[in-house]
């Protein structure tokens, strides 16, 4: 019988999840285990330090916020993600500046990993920005609320006010997109039972 040559299909696997989910701990564990992973949050940190970012953060906010700099001469983010987040329109005026600079870095990572069967992608607006269709597998972690709270807190520059009007702006159910999720995790356990659970997961495909 002649044997069939064939190649594994390749998966672009996004993690996603409210704030204080987990995303950060599980990229690293998936990091660990040796695949790639597309950081979305570190990688919107270098954008913010780009010139003709911050010029064009200056153009549309500087008279709106006061102290947008700071003493180093870069963008306030806590000063900054206090004011968008009160107000949606101008959340979406600071999302046309950055999320054309993440997509083009997005963009790199992908060719520049080219020859990996599995990639994964830390995208924390999934399913409010409708990028599911983006990607073959999606991975949803979630917490109690106790948990999350406490995480968040830890942040610096974070409180329980600034907390509140970030998830106002996050998915609160999550069950009209579970057609879409091929893993719940619920990282309120240990990094051994996380691993354990990614391993299962990526060993399936």
């Amino acid at each position: 019988m002649k044997q069939e040559n064939y190649v594994k299909k390749k998966f672009k696997i996004a993690i996603t999840g409210n704030i204080g989910s987990g995303k950060t701990t599980i990229s690293n564990i998936i990091t660990k285990l040796g695949f790639k992973v597309f950081q979305s949050d570190k990688e919107v940190s270098k954008i913010y330090l780009k010139k003709n970012v911050k010029t064009n953060i200056a153009s549309v906010f500087l008279k709106k916020i006061k102290n947008l700099f700071d003493e180093k001469g870069q963008i306030d983010r806590n000063v900054l993600g206090s004011y968008v987040f009160k107000d949606k329109k101008e959340l979406k005026k600071l999302e046309k500046i950055i999320y054309p600079e993440l997509y083009k870095i997005k963009k790199v990572f992908i060719n520049n990993n080219i020859k990996e069967r599995i990639l994964f992608f830390d995208v924390p607006l999934l399913f409010e920005k409708k990028l599911h269709y983006s990607y073959d597998k999606i991975i949803y972690l979630y917490t109690d609320e106790f948990t999350q709270k406490k995480r968040v807190l830890r942040r610096k520059n974070m409180n329980e006010e600034k907390l509140k009007t970030i998830l106002k702006n996050q998915l609160s159910r999550i069950s009209s997109f579970d057609n879409f999720i091929s893993l719940k995790i619920n990282t309120n356990c240990s990094r051994e039972k996380l691993k354990e659970k990614i391993e299962t997961f990526t060993n399936k495909l």
